[in-house]
Parts: C-alpha cells; sequence; structure tokens
C-alpha cells in the first residue's frame, strides 16, 4: 500500500525587510532642515561675536554698594587708577580689585561681581565701630581694632561712642567690662563717656555728665552698684547747693570720697 505524503508548504514570516523612513512631505521636511542648520550656524555667529565684543570694549562703569561710612568714591577711584587701565568683561581680575580694597582698614569684606558687558558690581562691608580704642583706633562691636580716617575720628561725636584705653594687648578684656559696665549703668540710665584700664589692672570711668568714677583693682563691680545706691543722695546734694562732682572714689571699704568742682575733697563714711 502506498502511503501518500502531502508535501506541505510552510511559509516563515520571521524575516521582515526593513523599515526605511519615508518623506511623505519632502518639501517641507527639507525647508525643516534648512531652518535648523540656519539656526546653529546663527547660535555660533552670535557666541562669536559676543566673545568678540567682550574682548574689545574694556569695563567702563562701577557700581558701588552697601553701607559706607568712611569708603568714598575718591576711595575707590584712587584704587582703580592705580591698577592702570582696566580690562574687558572677560580679561578683568576681580580678584586683584578686590585685595587692594581690602587693605583700607575699616573694610571688613567686599565682594565683586561682573555685570554686563561693561560694569562691575562692588558690596562694601565696613567694620561696625563701637568705640574709640587709646584715641588712635577704633575697635568694632566684634572687638576688631582698626583705623579709621583722620578727617573722621570726630564725626561720630553725635552719636556718642565711647572712649576705651587700655595698655596694648589688653582690647578684649577692656571690651568685655565696658558690655559688663555699660548693662549696669544703662539700666539705671547712666551712660559711659569713656573706660580706662591702667598696667595695674586699676579701672576708672567717666560718665555723660563728666563724673569721673574711681574703681579700684578689685570688687568693681560690686563698687559700681555701690555708686548707683548712693547716687540719688548726692545728686540732692548737687541740686540743693549748685555744685558739681569731679570725681567719685569708691576704692575704701566703709564709704568713698566727692571731690567736687571747688577742689574740696569730702571723705563720707557710708555702710555699703
Amino acid at each position: 500500500m502506498l502511503n501518500t505524503r502531502k508535501n506541505t508548504i510552510t511559509k516563515h514570516n520571521s524575516l521582515k525587510p526593513g523599515r526605511y523612513y519615508q518623506f511623505r512631505y519632502p518639501l517641507l521636511d527639507w525647508i525643516l532642515l534648512i531652518i535648523a542648520v540656519i539656526g546653529v550656524v546663527w547660535i555660533f555667529y552670535c557666541i562669536k561675536t559676543w566673545i568678540y565684543n567682550s574682548c574689545r570694549y574694556p569695563v567702563s562703569y562701577i557700581i558701588v554698594t552697601g553701607n559706607r561710612r568712611y569708603t568714598t568714591n575718591t576711595n575707590i577711584n584712587q584704587i582703580i587708577i592705580k591698577l592702570g587701565a582696566l580690562g574687558t568683561f572677560i580679561t578683568q581680575d576681580i580678584n586683584i580689585i578686590q585685595k587692594e580694597i581690602e587693605y583700607l582698614p575699616w573694610i571688613q569684606q567686599v565682594s565683586i561681581r561682573k555685570q554686563w558687558p561693561d560694569t562691575l558690581k562692588l558690596h562694601i562691608v565696613e567694620y561696625v565701630p563701637l568705640a574709640y580704642w587709646n584715641n588712635s583706633q577704633t575697635i568694632s562691636v566684634t572687638g576688631t581694632i582698626f583705623s579709621i580716617p583722620k578727617e573722621y575720628q570726630n564725626q561720630d561725636n553725635d552719636t556718642k561712642i565711647p572712649y576705651l584705653y587700655g595698655p596694648k594687648g589688653s582690647e578684649k578684656a577692656v571690651l568685655t567690662n565696658y558690655h559688663i559696665f555699660n548693662a549696669i549703668l544703662k539700666s539705671n540710665k547712666f551712660q559711659i563717656k569713656s573706660i580706662q584700664m591702667d598696667i595695674r589692672y586699676s579701672w576708672e570711668l567717666i560718665l555723660q555728665n563728666n563724673i569721673h568714677l574711681k574703681l579700684g583693682r578689685n570688687n568693681i563691680i560690686e563698687r559700681l552698684y555701690y555708686f548707683i545706691k548712693i547716687y540719688p543722695v548726692l545728686l540732692q546734694e548737687i541740686n540743693n547747693n549748685n555744685k558739681y562732682i569731679d570725681y567719685i572714689d569708691l576704692r575704701y571699704q566703709s564709704g568713698f570720697a566727692i571731690r567736687w568742682i571747688s577742689n574740696s575733697i569730702t571723705p563720707v563714711l557710708y555702710n555699703k
């Protein structure tokens, strides 16, 4: 018996021809391609022009900001002139200008940034003066000793900046006690005009009403409170007899001594 086998033909569809992009709108596609190329060329042209102009025109303007108490436009101009011709927006080294301005002794910090196309912006932070130090320098609120121009040394009289005196290297100790003294006296409506500490660590204060307080070396806080306690009695004496106090010596253990403007010294016994 003959077995008949039907020849079957199997179609294999696993291999598919590659797909290629076909231009549905050839003209529009070519136009978009040309626009893209022109855009890229234009961007490169603008960058090249920007670099060229940046290297061509020098910095011409300087804007100064910050709360300036001592720094004048003349100071800034003199520094710029000293450095010579300024560079361009790209070539100018702002660190050089920053360092030169920071050489001014009253400058705490300087920040500089560039502003397109030909401007520098300077922001200046000066030390805030708290008191004069030994008549020749100024001490800041942070305890930094710095110098100010001579023409400004007497400019702050209206703000009643006190004078602090002490041996070299004693500014921190004097400043610390100033804050303590000021807190005690201010709460009792007194203001400090000057504080002095000598080489023996003896303290003397002058108030805004020109009364001198001699506190000595020991128990200075206790003696200051003692002055506040006795002052109403002294004030009554001043008003009744039209007297003025030169100084009050509080270094006594059992009292104090007063020197009146008439040059007479009156010792007073008073129980502390």
